[in-house]
């Protein structure tokens, strides 16, 4: 999954004829005018002047620009909404298709699926280059029905069926743990889909009530989503005005996005675990909570996807997933190459305990010794 700021809108243009309609332009012309306009980077005109869509996308060496038709269109707008029906996998582009980081009570599970598994083929399509987004559409579809994967763990290669259900998203879990003799509020977000501002607030106020003197906020594995609820996540934490994050691209104007919080939904002190799953609009809130001194961040380098796309319809019903702009954390760092670097660095051991989680917790009690 990626980070996407859903656009439904094209650019108006203004026509000074009106005696007749303008022609309707084609999908190729209106890709290579998306690209030569609102691409981040600037776009080669031997890339601009290819026959096809696939040949000027294959071109730009983009995983996260690509074409999806109607149907998956459609599938994605459901997939980035509270409710969706697939099978509560989250997946992460790898060398051979896509990389199962984690899986939630669901289909993925009772299937047999395990985080580790690659998912190389969804049906009779290879996954192998397919696109973020567009993967995801391919494994999509209506409740109750069958979706045939194909999945290499180690060397083994076998197919499964899995029969999608209705998830719900975004997933928060939170409970109090008890800690060198406190109480604190730990809570998982596992995607930035349609809802997870309010639903973590909601979690988070629970948590405070119920005694909580400090927060850990669980953010491995979590591959992102929507830029808005990146937002709207972060400003939970952080006072108005602080920077969240700035975008910047080879045809827009810088742009600056601060907290629309005053005052801040909580001040409890706060860890963030992440790891090398924490991808995209995760990034952003963890770099944000870190670069502003509001958390200390505990576990391993994140994913580093450093970019953002908007989804916009074309004139065949379809849309085009586009590389709109990259981002710098607050301290103007970019994190393409890196990842956000922890505070701590932790990892988990075989066995029933969670490392990371024990060191998150001594951290937060040392917060609140003090």
């Amino acid at each position: 999954m990626g980070a996407f700021a859903l656009g439904y809108g094209l650019s108006a243009r203004t026509h000074e004829q009106a005696a007749a309609p303008p022609p309707t332009p084609s999908v190729v012309e209106q890709i290579r005018a998306e690209l030569a306009g609102r691409y981040y980077r600037s776009v080669p005109a031997a890339v601009l002047n290819a026959a096809s869509v696939a040949s000027m996308l294959a071109q730009l060496n983009d995983p996260y620009t690509e074409y999806l038709t109607a149907p998956a269109y459609k599938l994605l707008r459901q997939e980035t909404s509270a409710r969706y029906s697939g099978i509560g996998a989250t997946l992460m582009p790898a060398t051979d298709g896509l990389l199962v980081v984690a899986t939630q009570p669901g289909p993925a599970r009772k299937a047999g699926i395990e985080v580790g598994d690659v998912i190389t083929r969804v049906g009779t399509t290879p996954t192998k280059g397919l696109g973020v987004a567009g993967a995801l559409t391919h494994i999509l579809g209506p409740r109750g029905t069958i979706v045939e994967l194909r999945l290499l763990r180690g060397r083994r290669r076998f197919d499964i069926p899995v029969q999608r259900e209705e998830i719900s998203a975004p997933n928060v879990a939170g409970r109090l743990l008890s800690f060198a003799g406190r109480r604190y509020g730990y809570v998982q977000l596992d995607s930035f889909r349609a809802g997870a501002t309010p639903v973590l607030g909601n979690e988070i106020r629970r948590l405070t009530a119920a005694g909580a003197k400090g927060l850990v906020l669980d953010l491995r594995d979590n591959p992102g989503g929507l830029f808005e609820q990146a937002i709207g996540v972060a400003s939970l934490f952080l006072p108005s005005k602080d920077v969240i994050v700035t975008l910047q691209g080879a045809h827009r104007p810088r742009e600056v996005y601060t907290s629309t919080n005053t005052p801040p939904l909580t001040s409890l002190p706060l860890v963030v675990l992440v790891d090398r799953y924490t991808a995209s609009s995760a990034e952003i809130v963890a770099a944000a909570l870190h670069d502003d001194h509001r958390a200390v961040l505990v576990g391993t380098p994140t994913y580093g996807k450093a970019v953002v796309q908007t989804i916009d319809p074309l004139v065949d019903g379809g849309a085009l997933a586009l590389t709109v702009a990259r981002y710098l954390t607050p301290a103007g760092v970019d994190i393409s190459r890196m990842g956000v670097l922890p505070d701590v660095r932790a990892t988990d051991r075989p066995g029933p305990l969670d490392d990371v989680l024990s060191v998150g917790l001594a951290a937060l009690a040392g917060k609140t010794a003090h």
